[in-house]
């Protein structure tokens, strides 16, 4: 048990470090205690003391999900608090094989983990499958400029810049309890990370908010009704007139488009053709809402644009289903499962990665957690869209972080892509958040709201949209090295 103490207090670090509570200087330091307790471990052990590490990190992150078990899988506490311990088990096993081979690399090549850390924590955050996606990395986010860096790597390349420091660090500290000289190498790598990071963010800060001034915009209204997931049931009818009263009012602000939330219109499914003026309540205005739609015997969860005379015209149907929530895996070759879990949706996965159109502007759209997912929205961003959009409902998840992690995690994108994203949520946390990623405006969590902005509506590409997750191949093919025989 005593091994377990210094991977416990980084896993404490670490979540203490990222969002929500959000003590962003604990990311630059949070790997060295589980370091520490590496140094003379054997693989087997590096994979234990690392999964340890990983079960800490997600028991405080991940505390929201004993509610969303116990409210809608209504669960009894004691089964939702298994749940609980399953799933940060499952998700917190990357730290266990990020240990492993980071263990095994250093023992292959002997190298520092100034640089071996990064190759080791890339390589698995990039290849480890997680059902809530997370990067290390985001936990920099506050640190606005340092973070400009993800236009050219993505959240990996943050990932990859906590590392270095932490690795340096360990390597400085190790150095003086071993009374050799520190490894100027490996501090001045990570100075020089620090420095070129946080030079290139503050210069592209400055041109981004220049592209951002001098781009065309369009007035975009968020509606926030704060009707959560119980009440959408119960009371259908609650959100809609919530929604279009809300509409009137930016409709009466001149709103050129307003978003609703995920299934914001749920009275009933609704099908392409249709006269879109039920759904906007006689408010002539431009919406992009979330819907059910519905064809033959398939249902979708999508998002419609409707036209200021109520014509319905595109439409983006989610893509990356939710597990056991709008579907269950293997009910394709097993439809009798879905009778044993009648709470689960049996909804059909979107193929289209097309973004919607609405006068000659195209908005790369984005349901529920698909915004936290950068594969999806880089394929989507390819269609050459101005804006983001983002149509969720996060009342599912209590009085916990998940809200502001979702934010947060979102917001990553605009800075990978250098576009605003619009986030309309059920219950919170709505925003618009910029091209550099700042939250420029948000409706706070369970509450009713409105904002409205005018949004710029930019153009062009960035490195990390037409490459990819460059690091995480690279740190791969690095690791493959390992692989062949020392000489």
């Amino acid at each position: 048990m005593r091994r377990l103490v210094l991977p416990t207090i980084s896993g404490v670090l670490y979540f203490l470090s990222w969002i929500g509570f959000g003590i962003w200087p604990l990311a630059f330091v949070c790997f060295i205690p589980l370091l520490w307790s590496l140094k003379d471990a054997t693989p087997r052990q590096a994979l234990k003391l690392g999964a340890w590490m990983g079960f800490v990190t997600q028991l405080g992150g991940f505390t929201w999900i004993v509610h969303v078990l116990q409210v809608f899988a209504f669960a009894p506490l004691p089964l939702a608090f298994l749940g609980y311990l399953a799933l940060c088990a499952a998700q917190g096993f990357l730290f266990g094989v990020f240990a492993l081979v980071l263990r095994w690399a250093s023992l292959r090549r002997g190298w520092r983990m100034a640089a071996l850390l990064p190759i080791a924590l890339v390589a698995v955050e990039f290849a480890y499958p997680l059902l809530f996606q997370s990067y290390t990395g985001v936990a920099l986010m506050p640190l606005l400029p340092m973070v400009q860096i993800a236009d050219l790597g993505g959240p990996l390349l943050l990932t990859a810049l906590q590392a270095i420091v932490n690795g340096a660090l360990f390597d400085s500290l190790l150095a003086l309890r071993e009374k050799r000289p520190a490894p100027a190498w490996a501090l001045a790598a990570s100075l020089l990370s620090l420095t070129a990071s946080g030079a290139y963010g503050f210069w592209r800060m400055v041109r981004t908010d220049e592209a951002q001034r001098a781009a065309p915009q369009l007035r975009i209204g968020i509606a926030q009704p704060n009707v959560g997931e119980i009440e959408l049931h119960s009371n259908p009818f609650l959100s809609v007139r919530t929604l279009w009263g809300q509409t009137a009012e930016l409709h009466g602000r001149s709103a050129d488009l307003v978003v609703w939330p995920e299934v914001g219109f749920n009275l009933r499914p609704i099908k392409l053709g249709e006269d879109g003026r039920s759904i906007q309540g006689g408010i002539p205005v431009a919406l992009i809402a979330g819907v059910e739609r519905v064809s033959g015997s398939d249902a979708w969860n999508s998002a419609i644009v409707i036209d200021p005379q109520g014509s319905i015209g595109d439409h983006y149907d989610k893509i990356q289903l939710l597990a056991f929530g709008e579907y269950i895996p293997g009910g394709e070759w097993f439809p009798q499962i879905y009778k044993w879990s009648p709470l689960a949706s049996h909804l059909t996965r979107g193929t289209s990665v097309a973004p919607l159109r609405y006068g000659r502007w195209k908005f790369a759209t984005f349901i529920c957690y698909e915004d936290i997912l950068p594969g999806i929205v880089r394929r989507i961003m390819r269609g050459g869209a101005q804006v983001m959009v983002n149509l969720t409902n996060d009342s599912w998840y209590g009085a916990g972080h998940e809200q502001e992690q979702h934010l947060i995690l979102a917001a990553v994108r605009s800075i990978e892509h250098r576009r605003w994203l619009v986030r309309a949520t059920s219950t919170g946390i709505s925003a618009f958040v910029d091209a550099t990623g700042r939250v420029v405006q948000r409706i706070g969590r369970n509450q009713p709201g409105i904002a409205i902005r005018e949004v710029p509506m930019m153009e062009g590409s960035t490195p990390y949209e037409l490459l990819g997750d460059w690091p995480g191949w690279l740190s791969l093919a690095l690791l493959a090295t390992f692989v062949r025989p020392r000489r």
